[in-house]
């Protein structure tokens, strides 16, 4: 079994992180989405802070905006970077923390992007302070940020809350979140079928959520202006405690 403060899921099975989300069933959606943000911010140059294996920074391209995709795990990178070859110079990845991108990125991008919950890999509110600073650092004046995350309104406290099931081949995959008083665990449980008795692994990534108004708080105070906040990534809800997502566009 995996220990959680040393292997993370998407370090020991980034080849697999596709399969567990469904990113081609996704993907129509999803394109929608990028679509929406291309109209409503008119980027010529995006970081994908959090780009997993790509598929965020693939559309982009396609739309023929260039893009840097960024990610903590050296895996997810590879895969960005097989996955968005066809692209050339257009596409281009780095292995980097949020709170630590590469002093070469300054005022380099119209727009960052923050999406599918990758800020829950930002663990405490000190370096999520340090990573809204970079994003701001990364953007051209006039640049906007855009953030998705789960709400965490939506979580009671010690009540599981139910992300994903899926099953690729043999392999099947739970994903939940618990919130325990100001803290947040994402865990994941794979579980291997192939075998005549089955094996599973646990993977657990906790982090310290801010509700809404702190965040948008935490953005004006490092200097960003013009803090909405939407119910979806196409800005077309409006936000309420109730919204399953926290979408929060910002101007540098």
């Amino acid at each position: 079994m995996s220990h959680p403060k040393t292997v993370s899921f998407f370090d020991k099975y980034a080849s697999e992180y596709d399969q567990m989300t469904g990113s081609a069933a996704r993907e129509p959606r999803h394109r929608d989405e990028v679509r929406a943000l291309i109209k409503a911010f008119q980027p010529t140059s995006v970081l994908d802070a959090g780009c997993g294996t790509g598929l965020t920074s693939q559309l982009f391209a396609e739309e023929g905006v260039a893009v840097v995709g960024v990610d903590a795990s050296a895996g997810m990178v590879r895969l960005s970077s097989e996955r968005c070859a066809r692209f050339g110079s257009l596409a281009g990845f780095e292995t980097a923390r949020f709170e630590a991108l590469p002093k070469s990125f300054g005022q380099k991008f119209d727009l960052v992007v923050c999406l599918a919950n990758s800020l829950s890999g930002v663990p405490s509110i000190p370096l999520l302070t340090r990573s809204m600073k970079q994003f701001r650092r990364a953007l051209k004046p006039g640049g906007h940020l855009v953030i998705q995350m789960l709400n965490p309104a939506v979580f009671e406290d010690g009540v599981p809350f139910p992300v994903k099931v899926s099953r690729h081949d043999q392999i099947l995959y739970h994903r939940y979140a618990l919130r325990q008083g100001g803290t947040i665990g994402l865990h994941v449980i794979r579980t291997d079928l192939s075998q005549t008795a089955p094996s599973f692994e646990t993977f657990v990534h906790s982090y310290q959520p801010l509700p809404g108004p702190k965040l948008t708080g935490l953005l004006k105070s490092v200097g960003f202006r013009q803090v909405k906040t939407a119910g979806n990534l196409l800005l077309t809800e409006p936000f309420s405690a109730r919204s399953r997502d926290m979408v929060i566009t910002a101007r540098r």
